[in-house]
């Protein structure tokens, strides 16, 4: 690991044209840009394009480096750091850019026109619902879970469902049988009400 004055050293060697000591300089803060850029990936419009430019930022920094003045690890860190910054609100005003929204217009009795956001993203499928709502009738048991993913078979049969259940769960399949049958008039009963 190279410390903070053999990196101020290999600036001023490179900063005199030196390249093998611009490329260990390079290879010094590697790996703090591509964690970095790991970090947000999802926040920036393009990954390998801030880790170029935070390369060339080590490149202008080693150039202007005075040693004098200040200390280049901490100068490459800050600008690397607003770099990020600057990126990542780059890429928040791009998908800004990009959002639209349907607006559905209503004209009422007086001739007036009321415009309704419509938000695609609350606009749920009925499948889905019906998915979920199925679910919920299970309320986290296993043999309800069972019992639902059987009712989705084409070929599914009682008593080879309760069946299934004694050799999964235990006991006799003729009391799963008739937990079938209750759970059966229950999901009905629930499902009638929400209707």
């Amino acid at each position: 690991m190279v410390n903070k004055e053999q990196l101020n050293t290999l600036a001023v060697r490179a900063k005199a044209g030196d390249t093998s000591s611009m490329w260990e300089i390079k290879f010094h803060f590697q790996n703090t840009i591509h964690r970095m850029s790991d970090a947000n990936r999802n926040k920036l419009t393009s990954q390998s394009r801030f880790e170029d430019e935070c390369f060339e930022i080590i490149e202008d920094t080693v150039r202007r480096f005075d040693p004098d003045k200040g200390d280049l690890p901490q100068l490459i860190v800050n600008f690397i750091k607003r770099r990020l910054g600057r990126s990542v609100k780059r890429h928040l005003i791009k998908t800004r850019e990009n959002v639209v929204i349907p607006l559905v217009a209503n004209t009422d009795s007086e001739g007036y026109a009321e415009y309704d956001i419509q938000d695609d993203l609350a606009i749920v499928d009925g499948n889905i619902m019906l998915n979920e709502r199925i679910t919920g009738l299970a309320a986290g048991d296993l043999r309800k879970l069972a019992i639902l993913k059987s009712w989705t078979e084409p070929e599914y049969c009682e008593s080879d469902t309760a069946l299934l259940l004694a050799k999964q769960l235990g006991g006799k399949p003729e009391s799963h049988r008739k937990a079938i049958t209750r759970f059966r008039s229950e999901c009905q009963k629930t499902l009638a009400c929400a209707n």
